[in-house]
């Protein structure tokens, strides 16, 4: 065992670095697509506009400590010279608003989607195109809170070319949004992978349970960038997504911890499970009901991840105390949920603390990405093993059912289909074929003139009983084919005369001085009456009845 270790050891390390190696170039050729940030085809100067705005009472506005009571309407005096050539470019968050140049709105922002998608929209990007101005105007925004107890906010006030400020917010987010992609991507390959590979048994479920975090994580983390709310043009669905992803994340990684640890409690799967559906039922009804929505329950999903935080920590000290995993996976696993749960919190405590700095940078969402691919990586390699594991065995089994010379079944493939056979409910037909003349073919033929003879039987058996048949061969010249249907059926009779025309078409062709030619005898047999050996016997007996009626004649 030692030495077989040893020799899967600079395997492993292989793939490893393989695995390492194509991560590494991905996430590079990602980088090189959005370096370019400041290279732009549109020029021009941005202008900041966030001074001299007051309150209709005149005092001064001061956005990062914004009031906003009922509705509050902030102005700023401007000119013609000034506005005529730019766009008015802002943030907002949680804030509806109008704006008015002098008495004309020029534009209004109050999303309305379904009513179970709730109010918050995230922080949203806004390029308004302003009239030409002749003369000096006075610029009026009117603001509202979404949420009367909570003030949102306006910032980045600026006057800047329209084209130019979505760009630039597109490429803030664009390297995450390709991340999320090839999340979204490496998840639905592992879907696939977990639900046809052959060779994989019970650890399918463990990576189809990553699959589904690699794609839940990812549809978080992409609707928490402007890329889909921009596209989309509905900021509060992808802001409903972001909240129901969110409730899900914990839930997916517990279940693929739960499986990657083989931890066999499903005490706290089933916890998690409730807890969560709690959540998002609660959320749900509440939104829809009028009363506290997502945003002002997140306070709800903080304590439901913590929750499940608290037990994923639990099943990996178990699992690390009891064994349960090797070291490659604690190492990883360890990595990864560290690095999830400290992000996890400093993005608790920052939301809490200041909500405006929190909505820039959130490091969860990279260190989701940094968990995808460290499990990632583990879970490539232990596939790459067990599939040449599986096809190593698939090759052994082959070799142990497998007759060498014709590739028909085997002698070991045909007992075990007997046994088999006689436990089903299902009626068969048992047919056995001996070649003529073998010895004879031998002695005066050559041998490999027999070995012709049988893979020649074998071909045609194969090319004729291929539906409800299985076919054997059981001894040196003796083939055994097992039907699913009756000798009254009449595909009997006509599989049997096909079989015969294709020996008759390799006589034909070659015209050995010894034709080749196979007797057979044929018997039903019901699993709820008959003895099998009885049937076998009796299969046996009409062959070789056959087979002297045959020699018979040829005399």
């Amino acid at each position: 065992m030692g030495e077989r270790n040893s020799k899967n050891k600079p395997e492993f390390i292989g793939r490893l670095i393989y695995s390492i190696f194509f991560a590494i170039a991905v996430v590079f050729l990602v980088a090189v697509i959005v370096s370019h940030h400041s290279d732009s085809i549109y020029g021009g100067e941005s202008l900041d506009y966030s001074s001299t705005w007051s309150y209709e009472s005149g005092a001064p506005v001061d956005f990062n400590h914004i009031t906003i009571d009922g509705k509050t309407t902030i102005r700023k005096r401007t000119n013609g010279d000034v506005i005529n050539t730019k766009d008015l470019c802002f943030y907002t968050k949680n804030i509806y608003f109008s704006v008015y140049l002098n008495s004309d709105l020029i534009y209004d922002f109050h999303p309305v989607g379904n009513r179970v998608y709730g109010k918050a929209y995230g922080v949203y990007p806004h390029s308004i195109t302003l009239p030409v101005m002749a003369h000096d105007g006075t610029l009026y925004i009117v603001l509202e809170n979404v949420y009367p107890d909570e003030t949102g906010f306006i910032k980045d006030i600026k006057l800047d070319d329209g084209n130019e400020f979505v760009i630039e917010e597109l490429q803030k987010s664009v390297f995450v949004f390709i991340l999320c992609l090839i999340g979204f991507v490496f998840g639905i390959i592992l879907t696939i992978i977990g639900l046809v590979g052959r060779h994989f048994g019970e650890k399918r479920f463990e990576i189809v349970s990553l699959a589904a975090f690699s794609l839940i994580s990812s549809i978080w983390v992409a609707s928490e960038t402007s890329i889909l709310s921009m596209l989309s043009g509905s900021p509060v669905t992808v802001h409903f997504t972001d909240y129901i992803a969110l409730d899900l994340i914990p839930l997916a990684g517990l279940i693929y911890i739960s499986s990657a640890t083989g931890v066999k409690n499903k005490v706290p799967a089933i916890l998690s499970v409730l807890s969560t559906t709690f959540v998002i039922v609660y959320s749900v009804v509440s939104t829809v009901m009028g009363n506290d929505d997502y945003h002002q329950l997140l306070w709800l999903t903080h304590i439901n991840l913590a929750f499940i935080a608290a037990l994923v920590l639990i099943i990996v000290v178990y699992s690390i105390v009891k064994k349960r995993f090797t070291k490659r996976l604690v190492y990883v696993l360890l990595s990864a949920v560290f690095i999830a749960l400290i992000t996890g919190t400093i993005d608790i405590v920052r939301y809490n603390v200041s909500p405006t700095e929190f909505a820039r940078v959130s490091y969860f969402k990279y260190s989701i990405f940094v968990f995808i691919l460290l499990i990632g990586i583990y879970e490539f390699v232990i596939i790459s093993e067990m599939s040449r594991r599986g096809q190593y065995a698939e090759i052994m089994e082959q070799l142990a059912y497998r007759d060498g010379l014709t590739n028909l079944l085997n002698r070991k493939g045909y007992n075990e289909a007997l046994q088999e056979a006689s436990r089903d409910n299902h009626k068969y037909t048992f047919i056995i074929f001996d070649l003529n003349y073998l010895k004879k073919v031998n002695d005066e033929l050559g041998h490999n003139t027999g070995d012709v003879y049988i893979k020649q039987i074998a071909q045609s058996m194969s090319e004729t009983f291929n539906k409800d048949e299985s076919c054997y061969r059981i001894g040196g010249d003796e083939f055994f084919v097992l039907s699913g249907y009756g000798m009254d059926d009449p595909r009997f009779k006509e599989k049997l005369d096909s079989f015969q025309s294709k020996l008759d078409e390799f006589n034909e062709k070659n015209k050995y001085s010894i034709p080749l030619c196979t007797a057979y005898g044929a018997a039903e047999f019901d699993p709820q009456k008959d003895d099998i050996e009885t049937i076998s016997k009796l299969s046996d007996q009409r062959m070789y009845k056959m087979k002297a009626e045959m020699k018979a004649a040829r005399e």
